[in-house]
C-alpha cells in the first residue's frame, strides 16, 4: 500500500472551528534567513554556485509569500491573532541555538537583516513575534502558555520548511490539544517530494491539510454564518 494512502484507514477528524476569538494565524519562519533567495541561507548558497540545490524551493517562495499574504490580510479583517516565528539566537554567536540549528548555519543574531519578518508579511503594532532557537515553537518559545492565556484554540499555519520547522510545530501544537489548519500552498520544501509527504503524513492525523483559497472560503463561510 503506498504511505500516502494509510491515513484513509484512520476516522476523519474532527472540523476545526473557527472563531475569531479562539483562532490564530500562525506564520512560520517566513524571514530574511531562510525565506528569501537573495538573503541569508539561499542567498549564501546561490553566490556559492550551489543555487541547484535550492532552486526548486526558491521557485515556490513567492507564491508561498503571495498566499501567506492573503492569509494575512484575511486574517486581519476578521480580527484573528497573528503570531509570528522566526529563527534567531539572542548571542551574536549563536551559542544558544539548537545544535541542529548550529551545524545547519541556521543563525540569525539579534538586529540582524536575516531575523526580520520578509517585508511584504511585515508585522502591524501589537501582533506576536516569538523567537525560536529551535525547529518546533513548542520547544523554544512560550507560545502554548501564551495561546492558553489568549483563548486560543484553533491554528492556521502556513510557512517554511513543510517538513521540517512547520511539521513539527503542526505535530506539537496537536499533541497539546488544538485543532490545527494547515495551509499548503503557504508552504514550501527544499524538494517537492519532500513537501508532498510532509502533507501525506500530516493530512487528517495531525491537522486538516487545505489550500489557501479553501482556508479564505471557511474564513468568509464564518462570517456569513
Amino acid at each position: 500500500m503506498d504511505f500516502r494512502e494509510s491515513k484513509n484507514r484512520f476516522p476523519p477528524m474532527s472540523e476545526v472551528r473557527l472563531d475569531p476569538a479562539e483562532t490564530a494565524l500562525l506564520l512560520i519562519d517566513l524571514q530574511y534567513l531562510d525565506a528569501s533567495p537573495d538573503h541569508g541561507i539561499y542567498g549564501r548558497m546561490r553566490r556559492e554556485g550551489k543555487g541547484d540545490v535550492c532552486a526548486y524551493f526558491v521557485s515556490q517562495l513567492p507564491g508561498v509569500v503571495t498566499n501567506a499574504r492573503k492569509l494575512l490580510d484575511a486574517c486581519r479583517a476578521e480580527g484573528l491573532e497573528i503570531i509570528y516565528t522566526r529563527i534567531g539566537s539572542l548571542t551574536r554567536d549563536g551559542r544558544d541555538l539548537s545544535p541542529s540549528y548550529r551545524e545547519k548555519g541556521f543563525h540569525a543574531p539579534p538586529d540582524s537583516r536575516d531575523i526580520e519578518i520578509l517585508e511584504e508579511l511585515a508585522r502591524r503594532p501589537d501582533e506576536i513575534v516569538l523567537t525560536k532557537s529551535s525547529t518546533s515553537a513548542f520547544t523554544s518559545t512560550q507560545i502554548d502558555q501564551m495561546l492558553r492565556y489568549m483563548g486560543i484554540r484553533s491554528l492556521i499555519c502556513c510557512g517554511v520548511h513543510t517538513n521540517y520547522c512547520v511539521e513539527t510545530t503542526v505535530r506539537d501544537a496537536y499533541d497539546r490539544g488544538y485543532g490545527v489548519i494547515l495551509a499548503s500552498d503557504a508552504c514550501a520544501s527544499l524538494r517537492q517530494d519532500f513537501h508532498d509527504m510532509a502533507l501525506a503524513v500530516m493530512d487528517q492525523v495531525f491537522c486538516h491539510v487545505l489550500t489557501t483559497e479553501e482556508v479564505l472560503k471557511r474564513l468568509r463561510g464564518r462570517s456569513r454564518g
